[in-house]
């Protein structure tokens, strides 16, 4: 099994509350005041009125190019200090982004800033929208099991704001505008027992469903697709999923932010107590969506309580549901 002995977590500086947000896209949608609909506080790497202002595809990666690599650094930084480790002592690192491009990848910028060894293992992970944080877990887990003595750094940095788009009037892009934002999170882990542990890890792909999440990339960028059919979907294909993966009694359960409607979707599926939720939610509201990054947020608020068994949850596109069977043991 793998042990989380570090967490890191960033934002931006520019804090988007709940008021000014929904001031804003009631500029493009008006009846959002009248409707009751609620936006969450969310962070990002530009100011509002560049946020809900028309920009380039290439005007938006400059931003990514510039911002990413800051934020997963001092996610990385924090997740190092917390685990007693230097950059030179990570053996393997899985940088985790879909709101953005960057060749060389996330991992070249921040192996130069933070001298990690030239012989590291670096693998980019991309194109898997919200479950790309727990599909990092499990491609760390499925290392430590062959490398054992090796430390492994997990990063998840995204700028959601930069696919905010003006002049889509969609509710896919009117949903996406309310929840999500920027941030970045950064775990290590090794092979040692204690703690919060990794204990195993699974993944299932629901059959067509691939037209239900992810983004649409057209000439002026991403535009999310966001199927109002998703948590009924979830509701009702979760415990399917999870058949024969950590049955048996849940004392924690960590979700990646999605919002109320997958909480709730994800409770009545598993039939789960009325606050097992708890902190996922209140990521949620702290934070809004943080896509690949959720996930680490919300395993870092629970890392540090009593012994117990718990499951990690992360639905990206495909639908792909990637799951982790959690243990938090004496240190």
């Amino acid at each position: 099994m793998s042990r989380f002995v570090g967490f890191g977590t960033a934002l931006p500086d520019h804090q988007l509350s709940p008021a000014v947000s929904l001031s804003a896209l009631s500029q493009i949608w008006p009846h959002l005041r009248s409707a009751g609909r609620e936006a969450v506080t969310r962070y990002t790497v530009q100011s509002v009125d560049r946020v809900f202002s028309t920009q380039s595809l290439g005007a938006r990666m400059r931003v990514y190019r510039e911002e990413a690599p800051r934020l997963a650094q001092l996610a990385v930084e924090e997740a190092l200090s917390d685990a007693g480790l230097r950059a030179d002592q990570i053996d393997f690192v899985l940088a985790v982004s879909c709101t953005g491009y960057l060749v060389p990848s996330l991992d070249v910028y921040l192996a130069n800033a933070l001298g990690f060894r030239s012989d590291a293992i670096r693998i980019p992970l991309t194109e898997l929208g919200c479950a790309g944080g727990g599909a990092a877990l499990a491609a760390a887990d499925r290392h430590l099991r062959l490398e054992p003595r090796h430390r492994v750094l997990v990063v998840c940095v995204e700028l959601c704001s930069l696919t905010f788009q003006p002049e889509d009037n969609s509710v896919d892009n009117m949903t996406a505008a309310m929840v999500f934002g920027d941030g970045a999170a950064a775990a290590v882990l090794t092979g040692d027992p204690g703690g919060l542990e990794l204990v195993a890890t699974g993944t299932r792909l629901i059959p067509e469903t691939d037209h239900l999440l992810g983004f649409d990339l057209r000439d002026d960028g991403f535009h999310p697709v966001l199927d109002r059919r998703l948590p009924r979907l979830i509701e009702h294909e979760l415990a399917g999923a999870l058949a024969g993966f950590g049955e048996g009694r849940l004392d924690f359960v960590a979700v990646h932010a999605g919002g109320p409607r997958i909480f709730d979707a994800v409770e009545s599926g598993l039939g789960l107590q009325p606050g097992a939720l708890v902190e996922s939610r209140s990521s949620f509201a702290s934070y809004g969506n943080l896509s690949s990054a959720s996930l680490l947020f919300v395993l870092a608020q629970l890392r540090g309580g009593s012994p117990g068994t718990g499951l990690g949850l992360a639905f990206g596109p495909g639908v792909t549901v990637e799951m982790a069977s959690l243990r938090r043991s004496p240190e």
